[in-house]
Parts: structure tokens; C-alpha cells; sequence
């Protein structure tokens, strides 16, 4: 028995929900114990005393028994007490699936990519779409390995992979255009060096106002 460690596609938050979920609240509760003047760390033992949704509290999920806080309470509350392990466990998964439910009314299954496709594809979720190829199936779940014209490798989830019908762009028409935009750029350069530009002054003539002139 052991631990099977899947990692996450990169910019994809989503798929470890949870954890961000968690980090989320943590952050709100030391932000408000920190504006209130409170102690973080009695705020930390309340959210451990406090019952999940369907489910005991984190505490008693961890200890079987609620901890003392500043609330008081009588002592049977306190004592140890076995939970029945696959009710808990029965009630998460049932938990799960509800959430997944809800999740697939507003989703749909995108269809899967194979190698040499061209795709389009965002280094970050705000980013702009730029152009790849599929270079194989990655290990993780709706992940895919692809690479950019300029032979850069990146992993990326299926959702922030668009396949186009465009041309796959070679590593050697990349070089070429490269090479024509500096030619292009020497002889525009080596043209207006050829000839000096010089800031000149204005030679027309300048009226004196009416004022100034009876003033002399």
C-alpha cells in the first residue's frame, strides 16, 4: 500500500482544487485576524473545531475528539469518541460525485489530440494563442507535451490547447524569414546612412509685435 503522486497540468489550478481552496481561506482568516488585532492561531483552532459540510470537523476527523477552545463546554464533549471510518469515507465520495455532477451540466468532453496535430496554445490563461505542435500524450490526465516552431517543449492541458487546420510552421522557414527581415534591415540601414540628416533653423522672417517695436 502506498501513494500514487499525479501532478497537475501547469497553470491549471482547477485540477487541484482543494488545496487551493484551502490556501484561499487561510490567507482570509490570518488577513482578518490581522486587521481585527485577534490571535491567528486561536482563529486556526476554531476553523480545526468546526463541522465540515455532511461531515464531523477536521479535528475529529484527525483526533476522533473536538479540542478545547474558548468556548465553553462541558467535559463529555471533549473525550475521545470512534467515528465509523466507512460512513465518513461514504459520505466524501458521495460528496465528490454531487460536485461532478454539477460541474459536467455547464462542460463537455473535448476531443483528444495525436501526435504531429497543430494547436494553438496560451503559456498562461490570459496569454495570447500561439502557435505549436502535439509531440505525444503526457502521463497525467488531459495533459499533452508540445512543441513550439523555435523547438521550445512545454506541457499544457487540453484545455488551453486549440487544434487549427493553419500549416505547421518549419524550424527552417523561421530561419529564412529571420534572416530576410535582417538583410531587409541592413540595406534600409546602409540606405539613410548614405546621407546625413541635420536639424536645420527656420529662415523666415519674424514680426516683431506692435508693442515691442513702440517700447524701442
Amino acid at each position: 500500500m502506498g501513494f500514487t503522486h499525479t501532478v497537475s497540468s501547469p497553470h491549471y489550478q482547477q485540477s487541484n482544487g482543494l488545496a487551493e481552496r484551502f490556501v484561499q481561506s487561510v490567507k482570509k482568516m490570518l488577513s482578518k485576524s490581522k486587521q481585527d488585532g485577534k490571535d491567528p492561531y486561536i482563529a486556526m483552532l476554531k476553523y480545526r473545531n468546526t463541522p465540515l459540510e455532511n461531515l464531523d470537523s477536521p479535528a475529529q476527523l484527525l483526533m476522533n475528539r473536538r479540542l478545547r477552545t474558548t468556548i465553553p463546554t462541558i467535559k463529555n464533549r471533549l473525550k475521545p469518541k470512534c467515528g465509523n471510518l466507512k460512513n465518513t469515507q461514504r459520505k466524501m465520495k458521495q460528496q465528490k460525485m454531487n460536485q461532478k455532477q454539477y460541474y459536467d451540466k455547464s462542460s463537455k468532453p473535448l476531443p483528444e489530440l495525436q501526435p504531429n496535430d497543430t494547436i494553438r496554445f496560451q503559456h498562461n490563461p490570459k496569454g495570447k494563442w500561439d502557435q505549436g505542435t502535439v509531440v505525444r500524450n503526457n502521463n497525467t490526465p488531459n495533459s499533452y507535451v508540445i512543441e513550439t516552431p523555435e523547438g521550445q517543449i512545454f506541457k499544457r492541458n487540453r484545455k488551453h490547447l486549440l487544434e487549427t487546420k493553419e500549416d505547421k510552421i518549419e524550424q527552417t522557414s523561421l530561419e529564412e524569414a529571420n534572416e530576410n527581415n535582417h538583410n531587409d534591415f541592413d540595406n534600409i540601414t546602409d540606405e539613410h546612412s548614405l546621407e546625413p540628416s541635420f536639424v536645420r533653423r527656420s529662415e523666415r522672417s519674424v514680426k516683431k509685435p506692435t508693442r515691442l517695436i513702440e517700447e524701442c
